[in-house]
């Protein structure tokens, strides 16, 4: 299920990526298709990156009913937007730790390849609350953040996500709520902005350990999608 894949023919240091996708039941009609065409906006823009395009990894996860890793860690260049369907709950607790499953096992395959690599990024969306037990994930996914392991993106869909359960997933930053499904489009082009802005940084090394003392990167500002 986490079989990491790496291009070794690639020197550069990388930037992976991983998108926790709420696919559950109320993302069903309009919330979906927005998505859908936000993932769309977000490959034509990071291909259209010189650097980003070879540095930047994206895998995806969808959590409805079940979690699924819909697309393994692929370069951003050769990234397509999968087909996803919405039904069932919300496991957020297991759609975290597999996020992070895969990520562990990304930053492994790059040690083994010799190749450097940028704090990783966890993006978690939903439109409600989790339906799975989350302590152990949260747990996790906080110990990690604090090795400077990852760098944790909650963001809320609508006026009935749960931003309560979402402040809890970071310490370094609070959730962000978006606006509405309209706003997926300029999500995902400040997502595309802001990984292209890390790409081209010196903030990447060979360890967890080396990235502890690298400066965050700054980012490009939020006000498009983001809600006040």
């Amino acid at each position: 299920m986490f079989e990491p894949r790496l291009n070794e023919d690639n020197t550069d240091p990388r930037c992976a990526c991983v998108l926790l996708l709420d696919t559950s039941a109320s993302m069903r009609g309009v919330p979906l298709t927005e998505l859908l065409a936000g993932l769309r906006q977000f490959a034509e823009d990071v291909r259209e990156d010189t650097l980003a395009r070879k540095r930047v990894e994206v895998s995806i996860i969808s959590f409805g009913g079940n979690v699924q890793v819909v697309t393994p860690f692929t370069e951003a260049q050769h990234f397509e937007p999968p087909q996803l369907a919405a039904g069932g709950a919300t496991p957020l607790g297991q759609a975290i730790l597999a996020g992070m499953q895969e990520l562990t096992q990304q930053k492994r395959a790059y040690k083994s390849a010799g190749v450097e690599y940028f704090r990783p990024w966890l993006v978690l969306m939903t439109d409600g609350s989790p339906t799975d037990d989350t302590s152990q994930a949260v747990s996790k996914l906080r110990r990690l953040e604090a090795k400077k392991g990852v760098v944790v993106m909650p963001i809320g869909v609508g006026d009935k996500a749960d931003m309560q359960f979402l402040s809890s997933l970071s310490a370094e930053r609070s959730p962000a709520l978006m606006r509405d499904v309209s706003s997926f489009a300029e999500f995902f082009r400040w997502l595309s902005a802001s990984l292209g802005s890390v790409s081209v940084s010196a903030s990447s090394a060979s360890s967890d350990e080396g990235l502890a003392g690298v400066a965050q990167v700054p980012l490009p500002s939020p006000s498009g999608w983001m809600s006040a």
